[in-house]
Protein backbone atom coordinates (compact mmCIF):
# COMPACT_ATOMS: atom_id res chain seq x y z
CA UNK A 1 0.00 0.00 0.00
CA UNK A 2 1.21 3.82 -0.91
CA UNK A 3 0.73 4.65 2.61
CA UNK A 4 2.98 2.04 4.04
CA UNK A 5 5.75 2.44 1.56
CA UNK A 6 7.43 4.89 3.77
CA UNK A 7 7.79 2.79 5.96
CA UNK A 8 6.39 3.15 9.91
CA UNK A 9 5.45 6.70 10.59
CA UNK A 10 6.47 6.25 14.50
CA UNK A 11 8.65 9.56 14.70
CA UNK A 12 10.78 10.36 17.82
CA UNK A 13 11.52 13.88 20.00
CA UNK A 14 14.44 14.23 22.24
CA UNK A 15 14.20 14.40 26.34
CA UNK A 16 13.59 17.87 27.59
CA UNK A 17 15.65 18.48 30.72
CA UNK A 18 13.59 18.55 34.22
CA UNK A 19 16.67 19.68 37.01
CA UNK A 20 15.45 20.82 39.82
CA UNK A 21 11.89 21.89 40.14
CA UNK A 22 12.04 25.43 41.58
CA UNK A 23 9.82 24.85 44.65
CA UNK A 24 7.60 27.51 46.95
CA UNK A 25 8.80 28.16 50.80
CA UNK A 26 7.59 25.12 52.40
CA UNK A 27 6.43 26.82 55.83
CA UNK A 28 3.78 25.96 58.53
CA UNK A 29 0.33 24.69 57.11
CA UNK A 30 -0.02 23.55 53.33
CA UNK A 31 -1.89 21.02 51.80
CA UNK A 32 -0.60 19.31 48.52
CA UNK A 33 -2.93 20.96 46.18
CA UNK A 34 -1.82 23.90 47.46
CA UNK A 35 1.65 22.79 47.21
CA UNK A 36 1.21 21.71 43.31
CA UNK A 37 0.18 24.51 42.33
CA UNK A 38 2.64 26.82 43.70
CA UNK A 39 5.25 24.65 42.28
CA UNK A 40 3.44 25.21 38.59
CA UNK A 41 3.44 29.00 39.37
CA UNK A 42 7.09 28.68 39.97
CA UNK A 43 8.03 27.22 37.07
CA UNK A 44 5.42 29.38 34.88
CA UNK A 45 7.52 32.56 36.20
CA UNK A 46 10.35 31.29 34.67
CA UNK A 47 11.29 30.58 30.95
CA UNK A 48 13.05 27.25 30.80
CA UNK A 49 12.29 24.62 28.12
CA UNK A 50 10.47 22.31 30.77
CA UNK A 51 8.44 25.63 31.27
CA UNK A 52 7.69 25.92 27.50
CA UNK A 53 6.36 22.26 26.69
CA UNK A 54 3.94 22.06 29.83
CA UNK A 55 0.27 21.94 28.98
CA UNK A 56 -2.64 21.90 31.23
CA UNK A 57 -5.79 20.81 30.65
CA UNK A 58 -9.11 20.60 33.10
CA UNK A 59 -12.50 19.41 32.84
CA UNK A 60 -14.03 22.93 34.62
CA UNK A 61 -12.17 22.44 37.56
CA UNK A 62 -9.07 24.66 36.62
CA UNK A 63 -8.88 27.40 39.57
CA UNK A 64 -10.37 24.77 41.82
CA UNK A 65 -7.37 22.42 41.55
CA UNK A 66 -5.23 25.27 41.90
CA UNK A 67 -4.09 25.90 37.84
CA UNK A 68 -4.80 29.50 38.11
CA UNK A 69 -1.65 30.88 38.89
CA UNK A 70 -0.31 28.78 35.98
CA UNK A 71 -3.11 30.27 33.97
CA UNK A 72 -2.91 33.30 35.06
CA UNK A 73 0.87 33.32 33.73
CA UNK A 74 0.67 30.84 30.36
CA UNK A 75 -2.86 31.88 28.86
CA UNK A 76 -5.57 29.69 27.51
CA UNK A 77 -5.20 28.07 24.09
CA UNK A 78 -6.92 29.21 21.36
CA UNK A 79 -6.71 28.84 17.26
CA UNK A 80 -7.79 32.28 17.21
CA UNK A 81 -7.18 35.57 19.79
CA UNK A 82 -9.44 35.49 22.04
CA UNK A 83 -10.59 38.88 24.09
CA UNK A 84 -10.73 37.95 28.10
CA UNK A 85 -14.51 39.17 28.84
CA UNK A 86 -14.16 39.58 32.26
CA UNK A 87 -11.84 42.67 31.77
CA UNK A 88 -13.76 43.90 28.47
CA UNK A 89 -16.68 44.84 30.98
CA UNK A 90 -14.42 45.49 33.58
CA UNK A 91 -15.60 43.21 35.82
CA UNK A 92 -13.29 41.85 38.85
CA UNK A 93 -11.74 38.84 38.44
CA UNK A 94 -8.74 37.25 40.10
CA UNK A 95 -8.45 35.06 36.74
CA UNK A 96 -7.41 36.33 33.26
CA UNK A 97 -8.97 34.17 30.32
CA UNK A 98 -7.51 35.34 27.11
CA UNK A 99 -7.00 33.05 24.67
CA UNK A 100 -4.60 32.49 21.96
CA UNK A 101 -2.15 30.53 19.95
CA UNK A 102 0.66 31.14 22.72
CA UNK A 103 -1.86 29.60 25.62
CA UNK A 104 -0.46 26.59 27.42
CA UNK A 105 -3.95 25.48 29.11
CA UNK A 106 -6.95 23.98 27.32
CA UNK A 107 -10.24 24.66 28.72
CA UNK A 108 -12.25 21.72 28.90
CA UNK A 109 -16.12 21.54 29.98
CA UNK A 110 -17.49 19.08 32.10
CA UNK A 111 -16.25 15.97 30.41
CA UNK A 112 -13.94 13.72 32.17
CA UNK A 113 -13.78 11.80 29.29
CA UNK A 114 -12.81 14.46 26.52
CA UNK A 115 -10.10 15.00 29.79
CA UNK A 116 -8.85 11.39 29.25
CA UNK A 117 -8.86 11.98 25.24
CA UNK A 118 -6.99 15.20 25.55
CA UNK A 119 -4.62 13.89 27.80
CA UNK A 120 -4.12 10.48 25.08
CA UNK A 121 -3.41 13.07 22.28
CA UNK A 122 -0.81 15.48 24.05
CA UNK A 123 0.74 12.37 25.41
CA UNK A 124 1.37 10.73 22.22
CA UNK A 125 2.88 13.82 20.28
CA UNK A 126 6.51 13.17 20.53
CA UNK A 127 5.72 9.79 18.57
CA UNK A 128 2.96 11.59 16.17
CA UNK A 129 4.43 14.78 15.36
CA UNK A 130 8.21 14.26 16.58
CA UNK A 131 7.65 17.18 19.00
CA UNK A 132 7.23 16.57 22.76
CA UNK A 133 4.82 17.94 25.30
CA UNK A 134 4.49 17.32 29.12
CA UNK A 135 1.11 17.01 29.21
CA UNK A 136 -1.16 17.50 33.20
CA UNK A 137 -4.73 17.26 33.34
CA UNK A 138 -6.18 18.50 36.56
CA UNK A 139 -9.76 16.38 38.03
CA UNK A 140 -11.50 15.99 41.40
CA UNK A 141 -10.62 12.57 42.23
CA UNK A 142 -13.85 10.36 42.61
CA UNK A 143 -14.26 11.73 38.88
CA UNK A 144 -11.53 9.28 37.43
CA UNK A 145 -14.46 6.93 37.08
CA UNK A 146 -16.32 8.87 34.36
CA UNK A 147 -13.64 8.87 31.98
CA UNK A 148 -12.00 5.11 33.01
CA UNK A 149 -12.41 3.53 29.55
CA UNK A 150 -10.66 6.67 27.92
CA UNK A 151 -7.83 6.34 30.65
CA UNK A 152 -7.23 2.43 29.99
CA UNK A 153 -7.04 3.09 26.19
CA UNK A 154 -4.86 5.98 26.61
CA UNK A 155 -2.23 4.03 28.97
CA UNK A 156 -2.57 1.21 25.77
CA UNK A 157 -1.47 3.48 23.64
CA UNK A 158 1.72 3.92 26.06
CA UNK A 159 0.71 8.11 25.77
CA UNK A 160 2.26 9.93 28.46
CA UNK A 161 1.13 12.40 30.84
CA UNK A 162 0.48 13.27 34.69
CA UNK A 163 -3.02 13.05 35.71
CA UNK A 164 -3.47 15.42 38.99
CA UNK A 165 -6.33 14.34 40.76
CA UNK A 166 -7.26 16.40 43.65
CA UNK A 167 -9.23 16.86 46.17
CA UNK A 168 -9.68 13.49 47.41
CA UNK A 169 -11.25 11.14 49.52
CA UNK A 170 -13.98 11.44 52.40
CA UNK A 171 -11.56 14.30 53.35
CA UNK A 172 -13.14 16.70 51.47
CA UNK A 173 -15.94 16.22 54.91
CA UNK A 174 -18.17 18.83 54.09
CA UNK A 175 -19.35 18.53 50.27
CA UNK A 176 -20.76 15.18 51.04
CA UNK A 177 -20.60 12.33 49.18
CA UNK A 178 -20.48 13.73 45.18
CA UNK A 179 -16.94 14.63 45.87
CA UNK A 180 -15.91 12.29 48.37
CA UNK A 181 -13.81 8.82 46.48
CA UNK A 182 -12.70 5.56 48.06
CA UNK A 183 -12.24 3.08 45.45
CA UNK A 184 -9.43 5.29 43.29
CA UNK A 185 -6.25 4.18 45.14
CA UNK A 186 -7.13 0.88 43.95
CA UNK A 187 -7.93 2.47 40.21
CA UNK A 188 -4.00 3.24 40.49
CA UNK A 189 -2.41 0.08 41.65
CA UNK A 190 -4.30 -2.12 39.34
CA UNK A 191 -4.45 0.23 35.81
CA UNK A 192 -1.31 -1.08 34.19
CA UNK A 193 1.22 2.23 32.71
CA UNK A 194 0.41 4.41 35.31
CA UNK A 195 2.67 4.69 38.55
CA UNK A 196 0.35 5.88 41.46
CA UNK A 197 1.38 8.34 44.63
CA UNK A 198 -0.36 9.74 47.12
CA UNK A 199 1.90 12.12 48.61
CA UNK A 200 1.42 13.77 52.09
CA UNK A 201 3.89 16.54 52.38
CA UNK A 202 4.95 19.45 49.78
CA UNK A 203 8.96 17.97 49.94
CA UNK A 204 7.32 14.87 48.75
CA UNK A 205 5.03 16.07 46.24
CA UNK A 206 8.22 18.13 45.16
CA UNK A 207 10.27 15.02 44.27
CA UNK A 208 7.64 12.46 42.78
CA UNK A 209 6.71 15.55 40.15
CA UNK A 210 10.16 16.37 39.36
CA UNK A 211 10.90 12.22 39.36
CA UNK A 212 7.32 12.54 37.30
CA UNK A 213 8.20 14.90 34.85
CA UNK A 214 11.47 12.53 33.74
CA UNK A 215 9.86 9.24 34.08
CA UNK A 216 6.80 10.34 31.24
CA UNK A 217 9.94 11.08 29.18
CA UNK A 218 11.97 7.58 29.03
CA UNK A 219 12.09 5.74 26.17
CA UNK A 220 10.89 2.54 26.15
CA UNK A 221 14.03 -0.45 25.51
CA UNK A 222 14.16 -3.47 23.40
CA UNK A 223 13.48 -6.49 24.85
CA UNK A 224 16.88 -7.86 26.45
CA UNK A 225 18.05 -11.74 25.04
CA UNK A 226 19.09 -13.26 27.86
CA UNK A 227 15.38 -13.72 29.19
CA UNK A 228 15.96 -11.54 32.57
CA UNK A 229 13.24 -9.00 30.83
CA UNK A 230 10.84 -11.18 32.56
CA UNK A 231 11.57 -10.43 35.93
CA UNK A 232 12.11 -6.58 35.67
CA UNK A 233 9.57 -3.90 36.67
CA UNK A 234 8.30 -3.14 32.88
CA UNK A 235 7.11 0.79 33.95
CA UNK A 236 10.00 1.05 35.84
CA UNK A 237 12.41 0.14 32.82
CA UNK A 238 10.42 1.69 30.41
CA UNK A 239 8.67 4.68 32.07
CA UNK A 240 4.79 5.43 31.61
CA UNK A 241 2.20 8.46 33.02
CA UNK A 242 1.92 9.17 36.68
CA UNK A 243 -0.89 9.57 38.63
CA UNK A 244 -1.17 11.96 41.81
CA UNK A 245 -4.30 11.83 44.45
CA UNK A 246 -3.34 15.29 46.33
CA UNK A 247 -5.69 16.31 49.23
CA UNK A 248 -7.04 20.12 49.95
CA UNK A 249 -6.63 19.26 53.89
CA UNK A 250 -3.47 20.96 55.52
CA UNK A 251 -0.91 20.03 57.44
CA UNK A 252 1.47 21.38 59.66
CA UNK A 253 5.12 20.85 57.16
CA UNK A 254 7.69 19.31 58.46
CA UNK A 255 11.16 20.87 57.56
CA UNK A 256 13.67 18.78 56.77
CA UNK A 257 16.87 18.31 53.77
CA UNK A 258 15.74 16.42 50.92
CA UNK A 259 18.70 13.95 51.10
CA UNK A 260 19.40 11.14 48.49
CA UNK A 261 18.22 8.31 50.68
CA UNK A 262 15.24 10.06 51.72
CA UNK A 263 14.03 10.87 48.17
CA UNK A 264 14.58 7.13 47.06
CA UNK A 265 12.47 5.99 49.21
CA UNK A 266 9.49 9.04 48.51
CA UNK A 267 10.17 7.67 44.97
CA UNK A 268 10.43 4.48 45.16
CA UNK A 269 7.35 4.39 47.88
CA UNK A 270 7.61 4.57 51.06
CA UNK A 271 10.50 5.63 53.87
CA UNK A 272 10.43 5.16 57.92
CA UNK A 273 9.47 8.56 59.34
CA UNK A 274 10.23 6.82 62.85
CA UNK A 275 12.97 3.89 62.37
CA UNK A 276 12.16 1.07 64.01
CA UNK A 277 13.67 -1.01 66.24
CA UNK A 278 15.03 -4.38 65.69
CA UNK A 279 12.60 -6.91 66.36
CA UNK A 280 10.06 -4.27 66.95
CA UNK A 281 6.19 -5.65 67.45
CA UNK A 282 4.04 -2.62 66.11
CA UNK A 283 4.57 -0.55 62.74
CA UNK A 284 1.92 1.67 62.04
CA UNK A 285 1.82 2.45 58.36
CA UNK A 286 -0.43 5.06 56.35
CA UNK A 287 -0.59 7.21 53.24
CA UNK A 288 -1.66 10.54 52.53
CA UNK A 289 -3.85 13.25 54.99
CA UNK A 290 -4.29 10.77 58.11
CA UNK A 291 -0.31 11.68 58.56
CA UNK A 292 -1.53 13.53 61.67
CA UNK A 293 -3.96 10.68 63.54
CA UNK A 294 -1.03 8.08 62.56
CA UNK A 295 1.42 10.24 64.23
CA UNK A 296 -0.77 10.99 67.33
CA UNK A 297 -1.77 7.33 68.04
CA UNK A 298 2.44 6.38 67.60
CA UNK A 299 2.99 8.60 70.32
CA UNK A 300 0.32 7.38 72.90
CA UNK A 301 1.64 3.67 72.05
CA UNK A 302 5.06 4.05 72.60
CA UNK A 303 4.39 3.88 76.24
CA UNK A 304 3.50 0.06 75.49
CA UNK A 305 5.33 -0.71 72.43
CA UNK A 306 8.45 1.54 72.79
CA UNK A 307 10.44 0.64 69.67
CA UNK A 308 7.77 0.92 67.13
CA UNK A 309 7.84 2.18 63.98
CA UNK A 310 6.04 4.86 61.51
CA UNK A 311 6.39 4.42 57.99
CA UNK A 312 5.24 6.83 55.11
CA UNK A 313 3.64 5.11 52.03
CA UNK A 314 4.15 7.49 49.60
CA UNK A 315 2.83 5.21 46.44
CA UNK A 316 1.52 1.64 47.75
CA UNK A 317 1.32 1.02 43.70
CA UNK A 318 5.11 0.99 43.44
CA UNK A 319 5.57 -0.63 46.61
CA UNK A 320 3.56 -3.63 45.30
CA UNK A 321 4.88 -3.83 41.57
CA UNK A 322 8.26 -3.68 43.22
CA UNK A 323 7.34 -6.50 45.76
CA UNK A 324 5.84 -8.47 42.75
CA UNK A 325 8.80 -8.05 40.38
CA UNK A 326 11.21 -9.41 43.19
CA UNK A 327 9.09 -12.65 43.63
CA UNK A 328 8.90 -13.39 39.88
CA UNK A 329 12.87 -12.85 39.81
CA UNK A 330 13.64 -15.01 42.60
CA UNK A 331 11.00 -17.30 40.89
CA UNK A 332 13.72 -17.78 37.97
CA UNK A 333 16.61 -17.77 40.05
CA UNK A 334 17.89 -14.78 41.45
CA UNK A 335 17.89 -15.49 45.07
CA UNK A 336 19.22 -12.00 45.95
CA UNK A 337 16.49 -10.12 44.26
CA UNK A 338 14.87 -7.94 47.51
CA UNK A 339 11.78 -4.96 46.83
CA UNK A 340 11.67 -1.96 48.49
CA UNK A 341 9.17 -3.17 50.72
CA UNK A 342 10.81 -6.34 51.78
CA UNK A 343 13.39 -3.98 52.93
CA UNK A 344 11.16 -1.54 54.97
CA UNK A 345 9.89 -4.30 57.18
CA UNK A 346 12.77 -6.50 57.75
CA UNK A 347 13.66 -5.06 61.16
CA UNK A 348 10.47 -6.41 62.31
CA UNK A 349 9.69 -9.15 64.60
CA UNK A 350 7.80 -12.12 62.91
CA UNK A 351 5.12 -11.62 65.84
CA UNK A 352 4.73 -7.83 64.86
CA UNK A 353 1.48 -6.46 64.00
CA UNK A 354 0.70 -3.66 61.30
CA UNK A 355 -2.12 -1.25 61.09
CA UNK A 356 -2.25 0.32 58.04
CA UNK A 357 -4.76 2.86 57.09
CA UNK A 358 -5.62 5.49 54.58
CA UNK A 359 -8.70 7.86 53.54
CA UNK A 360 -9.08 5.28 50.55
CA UNK A 361 -10.11 1.36 50.63
CA UNK A 362 -8.58 -0.79 52.90
CA UNK A 363 -7.49 -3.08 50.53
CA UNK A 364 -5.11 -0.65 49.52
CA UNK A 365 -2.43 -1.03 51.99
CA UNK A 366 -3.74 -4.48 53.69
CA UNK A 367 -1.76 -6.84 50.84
CA UNK A 368 1.42 -5.61 53.69
CA UNK A 369 0.76 -8.21 55.67
CA UNK A 370 1.61 -11.02 52.63
CA UNK A 371 5.53 -9.96 52.74
CA UNK A 372 6.71 -11.18 55.32
CA UNK A 373 3.30 -13.24 56.77
CA UNK A 374 2.40 -10.35 59.38
CA UNK A 375 -0.81 -9.69 61.61
CA UNK A 376 -2.54 -7.00 59.64
CA UNK A 377 -5.06 -4.90 61.11
CA UNK A 378 -6.26 -2.54 58.33
CA UNK A 379 -8.43 1.09 58.47
CA UNK A 380 -10.18 2.98 55.43
CA UNK A 381 -12.83 3.34 54.29
CA UNK A 382 -15.34 1.55 52.52
CA UNK A 383 -18.53 3.85 52.48
CA UNK A 384 -19.32 7.49 51.69
CA UNK A 385 -21.81 10.12 51.63
CA UNK A 386 -21.82 11.31 54.67
CA UNK A 387 -21.13 15.36 54.97
CA UNK A 388 -19.74 16.96 58.65
CA UNK A 389 -16.20 17.98 59.90
CA UNK A 390 -12.66 15.65 59.01
CA UNK A 391 -12.73 14.32 62.65
CA UNK A 392 -16.19 13.46 62.61
CA UNK A 393 -16.18 11.99 59.55
CA UNK A 394 -12.26 10.05 60.15
CA UNK A 395 -14.29 9.29 63.51
CA UNK A 396 -17.42 7.35 62.23
CA UNK A 397 -15.22 5.73 59.61
CA UNK A 398 -12.56 4.80 61.73
CA UNK A 399 -9.23 6.24 60.44
CA UNK A 400 -8.94 9.07 63.72
CA UNK A 401 -6.19 8.16 66.36
CA UNK A 402 -8.39 6.63 68.74
CA UNK A 403 -9.37 3.38 65.91
CA UNK A 404 -5.49 2.98 65.34
CA UNK A 405 -4.72 2.80 68.71
CA UNK A 406 -7.70 0.34 69.27
CA UNK A 407 -6.51 -1.52 66.10
CA UNK A 408 -2.84 -1.76 67.58
CA UNK A 409 -4.26 -3.20 70.96
CA UNK A 410 -6.56 -5.60 69.64
CA UNK A 411 -6.62 -8.91 71.08
CA UNK A 412 -4.90 -11.69 68.65
CA UNK A 413 -7.05 -14.56 69.51
CA UNK A 414 -8.42 -15.08 66.36
CA UNK A 415 -10.10 -18.21 66.06
CA UNK A 416 -8.96 -20.41 63.25
CA UNK A 417 -10.91 -23.51 61.72
CA UNK A 418 -10.14 -27.18 62.49
CA UNK A 419 -10.11 -29.66 59.57
CA UNK A 420 -10.60 -32.98 60.70
CA UNK A 421 -9.33 -35.76 58.49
Amino acid sequence: MPFNAKGRRRLQAPAIEVGALPLPAIRGEMSTQQGFGQILAEIARGNSKLAERIVTTSPDVTVSTNLGPWVNRRGVFDLNPVEDVFQSRKLMSGQRWSKGPAGQHLELGIAENNLFLMLAALGLSHEIFGQRLLPIGTLYDPFIARGLDALNYACYQDARFILVATPSGITLAPEGGAHQSVSTPLIGMAQDGIASFEPTYVDELGAILQWALAYIQRAPKKEADDGKAADAWLHERDGGSVYLRLSTRSLDQIIRPMTPDLRDGIINGGYWLRQPTEGAELAIIYTGAVAPEAATAMGELLGRFPGAGLLAVTSADRLNAGWKAAQTARQHGDQAALSTIEELLMPLSAKARLVTVLDGHPATLSWLGGVYGHNVQALGVEHFGQTGTIPDLYARYRIDAAAIMEAALAPRDVRRPVYRR
